[in-house]
């Protein structure tokens, strides 16, 4: 226990140093939407923009700005379908391996651009090499930094009083060249140095007593985008279990140092520019939570099969930290679980703000935060208020919907799969367990998770479909009610003076935690007490 408190205190801690410096050009982008302060990336920001088209002094408002994200998620979505359907006739780069059937190409393609990476596919026997890069590495920039994007526009609604957020394109480009992709860089080096193949190779073929073939590739660099920017998809079928994908105990470390760095920064972000003892409160909410699953799941052991390369404590870490930052990626199976485990992993999911993924489990806990001073107003008899602004009954509403939306994309799906038999097709016999996989299945895709029980098994027309709506609704659905919040909020007069209930400090951090865990049970309890509860 002392080495896995250990663990986690230097992870944690070693995370929100990195977290601080990156949160500073965050809150530059927020701050200074049309141009930068810095003259040299401002140079090369105008050249980049005046090459792509990008007018920086426009800016939209949460319609125009949703829907210009709508529109380009939409065209990797169309991109990614067709070549991964004819992948054998596009690939440069071998294995040459059919074209996917649409179902699953569509879910592929959605899985990916959601920032969700839910596989139905086994990685190194279904996709070339021109596949995975072209589809999915390229495709794994695109989510997280349409996700960034989205907090930068959202954030900037709280700052200022304007019928608009912010230029999407502006907000995208900057995620993507200036923070995301240089980092994902040298994260690929340090991956390299670290014992993850990087090779233009497909495969080699070894001979000894028996002929065995190692399928490689560009794995590092698969690897850092997949952490870096909480997206989960493997390189490999069996994921960060993969030797090659996560070769030591060193290389576990600082996988899971780069699935929170993008994560915690953000809360910072926001500090920087509306206060910074605001900022650490929700930093410090985020942590509290986390540290509560994280314990919950290391007391509640793992049974059966241990899978784990790295003792029992780094894999319990290891998968927690990606539950909690929705990235979904795992070292260790998830068959090998406890029931209590996979509650824990379960509430992960189900709350998707500690921290969740790459700006919208921030989004999210901003969420968290109006309904909590909603239903704490109603307890006092007094008006919420939040950075100086009102809580109307529209940010309410708005925020309910947010919050409904979670648990409607998750049990109508469950519950249609398993009344009409698309679950028994594949599972065999339905009991506690079998439900739970159906459960975690459709859980994983409406959090644009990824993790999943199911695997390539999932590979069926009603599996493929179903769980890429899922996917689709519960990715843009919540970002453009939390859009439409940010800018009701940014034509609201703010006033100076003392909140009627104060967003900061212990006291707040302890409410908030409390009526995060209180809605998500309330909510989902019924649910696991049929499932992992009945194992």
């Amino acid at each position: 226990m002392i080495n896995f408190i250990l663990q986690t205190v230097v992870i944690m801690a070693l995370s929100i140093m990195v977290s601080y410096i990156i949160s500073k050009p965050i809150s530059l982008f927020i701050k200074y939407e049309k141009e930068l302060p810095n003259k040299y990336l401002n140079k090369i920001e105008s050249a980049l923009f005046k090459i792509l088209g990008i007018d920086r002094n426009i800016s939209m408002n949460y319609k125009q700005y949703f829907l210009s994200l709508i529109i380009l998620n939409s065209i990797f979505i169309i991109f990614d379908t067709i070549f991964l359907m004819f992948q054998n006739k596009l690939s440069f780069i071998g294995p040459k391996y059919p074209g996917l059937s649409f179902d699953l190409a569509f879910n592929t393609a959605i899985s990916f651009v959601t920032n969700t990476n839910l596989q139905h596919y086994i990685g190194e026997l279904s996709l070339s090499l021109t596949s995975q890069m072209l589809v999915i590495i390229t495709t794994m920039f695109i989510g997280p930094s349409s996700g960034l994007a989205s907090s930068l526009a959202f954030i900037r609604g709280f700052l200022r009083k304007s019928n608009s957020i912010g230029n999407f394109y502006v907000d995208f480009m900057r995620s993507l060249i200036f923070l995301i992709l240089p980092i994902s860089i040298i994260s690929s080096i340090i991956l390299v140095i670290l014992g993850v193949p990087q090779t233009f190779s497909p495969f080699y073929n070894i001979s000894s007593i028996t002929h065995q073939i190692v399928y490689t590739g560009p794995v590092a660099s698969l690897e850092s985008i997949k952490l870096l920017g909480n997206n989960g998809g493997g390189f490999y079928g069996s994921n960060s279990i993969n030797p090659f994908e996560d070769p030591s105990n060193l290389s576990n470390f600082f996988e899971m140092f780069l699935m929170l760095v993008f994560p915690l920064a953000i809360p910072l972000a926001f500090g920087n520019l509306l206060g910074k003892k605001r900022g650490l409160t929700l930093l410090g909410s985020i942590l509290v939570s986390m540290i509560i699953i994280i314990v919950l799941s290391e007391i509640l052991k793992p049974i059966g099969y241990i899978s784990y390369r790295f003792g029992n404590y780094s894999g319990i870490l290891f998968n927690s930290i990606s539950l909690l930052t929705n990235t979904g990626a795992i070292d260790a199976s998830l068959f090998s679980m406890s029931s209590s485990a996979i509650i824990a992993f379960l509430f992960s999911m189900f709350i998707q703000s500690i921290p969740g993924s790459i700006g919208t489990g921030f989004m999210y806990l901003i969420v968290y935060v109006l309904l909590t001073l909603f239903i704490l107003g109603l307890m006092v008899g007094k008006m919420p208020e939040f950075i100086g602004m009102k809580i109307s009954p529209k940010e309410v509403k708005l925020s309910v919907l947010v919050f409904l939306t979670h648990p409607l994309i998750i049990l109508l799906p469950t519950a249609i799969a398993l009344s009409a038999g698309y679950a028994i097709h594949i599972l065999g016999n339905i009991n506690s367990y079998t439900y739970t996989e159906v459960l975690y299945e459709f859980t994983s895709a409406a959090a644009n998770n990824g993790s999943s029980y199911l695997g390539s098994l999932g590979n069926t027309f009603f599996f493929n479909i179903s769980t890429a709506l899922v996917m689709f609704i519960g990715r843009f659905l919540p970002i453009g009610l939390m859009l439409a919040i940010s800018q009701s909020f940014s034509l609201k007069d703010r006033k100076a003076g003392l909140e009627p209930l104060p967003t900061q400090g212990i006291l707040f951090l302890l409410l908030l935690d409390f009526m995060i865990f209180l809605l998500a049970v309330l909510t989902f309890i019924p649910f696991v007490i049929v499932g992992p509860l009945s194992w």
